[in-house]
This record gives C-alpha cells, structure tokens and sequence, in this order.
C-alpha cells in the first residue's frame, strides 16, 4: 500500500462511518438540539463536510472559499443557504455561529448527503492527481503554512473528532448508534 492509497482508504473509511452515524438519525432528530445550546446532528454533519470542503478545495487545491464544492456544485442554490460570511471570519463552516446561525441552517439530510457524496468524489480525484512527493511541499493560505499531508491528516482526524460529537448527541437523544466495525 502506498501512502496516497492509505490516504484514500482512511478518507473512505471516515466517510462511511460518518454517512452510517448520520444514516439512523430520524427525520425529526436530524435538527433536533439534544440539550439547551447543544448543536444538532445536522449542524454537526455540515460542519464535518464543510471543513472537508476547505481541507481539499481551499487549502489543497487553493482555489478560492467561493470557488468549493459547495459553490461549484450549486448547493447554495438548492438549500437556499449561503455560509460565507458566516461565524468565524466568515468562512461558513460552523465555527462561531451564533444559536440563531445554528438553527437557520436547513434541515436536508438529502441535500447534505448530496454533498458528501461530491466531497468523496471529487477527493478521491484530488488523490489520483497527486504524487506523494508533493505532500511535503510547503503551502500556505492566509498566513497559515502547512503541507497536503497534514490538510489530509486533518480531514481525517476531524471526522472521527465529530464523529464522537454525533454519536453523543444521538444517544441524549435516543437514536440509535451507528454501525462501526469491530476491531480484532
């Protein structure tokens, strides 16, 4: 196995226990705050996704915030709702909205589903364009240095974070766990 491929299998592996943790949460629990300022499970999962976004297109890529998946692909459009401009510095993924930013975004599973799977697409693109030489080659967005490598490691690394934030709101709320394999 060569390090661009345990890059695809780690991606794919997050991304299917996060798509099976969101997969079991009702209709009515999607959106659903499972304790006074706790975020819901859909807020949870945009985050996820919209980090992933700005790992791969934003700091991978370096294409410009308006130029992510979630612009490319219209998605603005069809849920009728644009981040940029929103919380922290306005990057529109989560960090540092308000409860009232919290519970503006749309409750879509569908849509937000749409958008994971064009996330692991188009990443899994992104790998097959790469050499591994490159990971370590020095990048760097808004004053902030790093390589591909660690954008990669981070994409990884938050899901699973997230993923425990998902499963705990999903259980103060009484939907079922996800389907995680075993270990052996």
């Amino acid at each position: 196995m060569t390090e661009l491929s345990a890059y695809g299998h780690m991606i794919d592996g997050a991304s299917g226990n996060l798509r099976d943790a969101v997969a079991v949460v009702s209709a009515d629990d999607f959106g659903k705050r499972p304790a006074p300022g706790a975020n819901p499970v859909h807020f949870i999962y945009f985050h996820v996704l919209r980090h992933w976004d700005r790992d791969i297109n934003v700091y991978c890529k370096q294409e410009p915030p308006a130029q992510d998946a979630w612009h490319r692909h219209g998605l603005s459009e069809a849920l009728d709702y644009e981040p940029l401009d929103i919380g922290t510095d306005g990057i529109g993924t989560g960090y540092g909205y308000s409860a009232e930013e919290v519970d503006g975004l749309p409750l879509d599973a569908e849509g937000l589903g749409r958008y994971h799977d064009i996330l692991l697409e188009e990443t899994h693109a992104y790998l097959a364009s790469l050499d591994t030489a490159t990971f370590d080659d020095p990048k760097e967005f808004e004053g902030r240095s790093y390589t591909i490598g660690q954008r990669l490691r981070h994409l990884v690394a938050h899901t699973y974070l997230h993923l425990g934030d998902i499963e705990y709101a999903k259980g103060l709320l009484g939907a079922p766990a996800g389907d995680f394999p075993t270990l052996s």
